[in-house]
Parts: C-alpha cells; structure tokens; sequence
C-alpha cells in the first residue's frame, strides 16, 4: 500500500468520523474527548513497561533494602493502575449520561424544527430523532466498552494482588 493511498484512508477515515461527529451535534464533541481520554487510560496500562521501571531502581549492598525498593516501586506502579482503573470507570459511567444529553438536545432540536416549520415534513422530525439517536447510541457504546475493560482490569489487578499476597511479598 503507497503513502498516497494511505494518506487518502486518512482522510476519508477522518471525515467519517467529523461527519458522524456532526449528525450527532454538540454533545458528540464530549463523548468523543470522553471516549479518547479512555483510550489514553487504557493505553497506559497496557503499554507501560513495569518490568524496565522496576529495573531502574537503585540497588544497595543491603537486600533487605533493596527488596523494600523494589516493593515500593511495585507498589507504586500499582496506585498508578488503580488510580487510571477509577478514571476509566468514571468515563464509562459519564458516557451514558451524555448520551442522554444528547437525547435531550435533539429531541428539543426537534421539536423547535416543528415548532418553526411545522409537524408535517418528516425530514424536520427526522434530523432531530437522528441526533438524538446517534448521541445515545456513542454514549452507551463508549460506556459499555469502558465498563467491560474496566471489568476486566479490576480482575487482572486482583488477580496479581492476590499472587502477591500468595507469593510471601507483602509488607
């Protein structure tokens, strides 16, 4: 595949996406920065490398200094990915509610349409029920996706407390 044909991907790819942003008004532009900062999140998790991190720490001739170090670097690597699971979770529980905020504004977008215009033409009815219904649809997507990566990061974290915990590595 040629750069061009990749650039051009690009492009339509990206007016897809700002095109869908527009069907669905305003409220699309937070549950996309709702749906991106989720990626961000995740991303962080998977990509880090916990291992090279745990390795920079400084060594001593003690080694029960230098277990301490490292339990600490592990521990702190852990609040981390706690603290980035609690963002995630809160992500995917704001993306419905701006779903449903989206609902709203598209169901007052129709209805001033029909107020102006009149209840007769379907394609006035029709540009509010589609706003109103692409915005919910994100919204419960983002939401579901984010509920379900934040299910199963819990339990990968759990998991490693609990082989921790099992191993004799606690303080």
């Amino acid at each position: 595949m040629s750069l061009d044909n990749m650039l051009f991907s690009l492009r339509q790819f990206s007016h897809a996406i700002l095109g869908f942003i527009e069907l669905g008004g305003i409220v699309m532009w937070p549950l996309f920065i709702c749906c991106l900062w989720m990626l961000w999140l995740v991303s962080r998790a998977l990509f880090k490398e916990t291992e090279q991190s745990l390795q920079m720490i400084v060594t001593t001739q003690h080694d029960w200094l230098n277990q301490r170090l490292s339990l600490l670097a592990l521990r702190q690597a852990q609040a981390q990915q706690y603290a980035d699971l609690q963002g995630v979770k809160l992500l995917s529980m704001v993306a419905p509610l701006l779903g449903l905020l989206g609902t709203v504004s598209g169901m007052i977008a129709m209805f001033d349409a029909g107020a102006s215009y009149g209840f007769h033409d379907p394609a006035v009815i029709s540009a509010g029920i589609s706003m109103a219904m692409v915005t919910t649809q994100t919204g419960l997507f983002v939401g579901l996706t984010g509920s379900l990566l934040a299910f199963f990061w819990q339990r990968k974290l759990n998991r490693a407390d609990t082989n921790r915990l099992v191993g004799g590595q606690h303080a």
